[in-house]
């Protein structure tokens, strides 16, 4: 099991962004390794895991849809995420898990892009070994950016986001510091589309995450993107020194963060 490396990640939320263009370098083996230790050994919840695909990821990543709106090119290698879809709360667990290997890709100077809905998830199965009741939620291509200026550290993309009091529907964080380090951050994370399905809900010692529909839509589920802001709000905290712990809850609700 491994421990969430705070600094690092935490780092890692503000230097990450979407990247589709590759220069086909493959990462050196000392990076890949990296990879792989995380993928193996971050594992915070039962029925997901991450797998590195030492495999250009073109044919992954061909298909009608992608070619006009998710088209990656040259990413040399690819992560999967996969999901026991037996399993409870899968889908924000396998956000959560996603976003640490992809923060973990972004500090060792990888750019990165989840893609949920729009690849070829037969390709992806020729690939890697699936188990009874698993599926590839979603994968994620690792390389470096195709401009030197989109590399990770270099950018200066700007997040087109919406601000907190948009997605705060209860509670106020002004005078909570580890409460407003957790929502900043879980309002940079990455959802499919940009579509921020993540609300909001401050109490005394802890946040509510919920989704703020039951639709779905882009291949790719709201409760998944809501994992990805729960990562982000873990680490907000810790940041300031704030531990707490999850509980998963009934949809639309999706998990409460409470402070220990």
């Amino acid at each position: 099991m491994l421990d969430i490396p705070v600094d690092s990640w935490y780092e890692a939320v503000s230097l990450r962004h979407s990247q589709r263009k590759y220069s086909g370098e493959v990462p050196s083996d000392e990076v890949t390794a990296r990879i792989d230790k995380v993928c193996n050994e971050f594992k915070p919840f039962p029925g997901a895991r991450a797998v590195l695909v030492r495999e250009p990821a073109n044919d992954v990543f061909k298909g009608a849809v992608g070619q006009y709106f998710f088209k990656v090119t040259e990413a040399p290698y690819y992560i999967a995420f996969i999901a026991n879809m037996n399993a409870p709360n899968i889908q924000a667990i396998t956000g959560y898990l996603g976003e640490g290997v992809i923060l973990e890709a972004t500090a060792l100077g990888l750019n990165t892009c989840w893609v949920g809905g729009f690849f070829r998830r037969e390709s992806v199965m020729k690939q890697i070994d699936l188990q009874n009741d698993e599926r590839v939620l979603a994968i994620t291509p690792i390389g470096y950016s195709k401009e030197a200026a989109d590399r990770v550290g270099v950018s200066s993309k700007q997040y087109r986001r919406k601000i907190l009091d948009k997605l705060i529907v209860s509670g106020e964080v002004d005078d909570i510091k580890w409460a407003k380090s957790a929502l900043e951050a879980a309002k940079i994370a990455p959802s499919a589309a940009n579509r921020q399905p993540w609300r909001f809900q401050i109490n005394d010692g802890s946040i509510t995450v919920s989704s703020n529909s039951k639709r779905e839509g882009f291949g790719v589920s709201r409760r998944l993107d809501c994992g990805i802001a729960m990562l982000h709000i873990e680490l907000g905290a810790l940041a300031t020194g704030v531990n707490g712990n999850w509980e998963f809850l009934e949809f639309p609700d999706i998990a409460i963060y409470k402070v220990s």
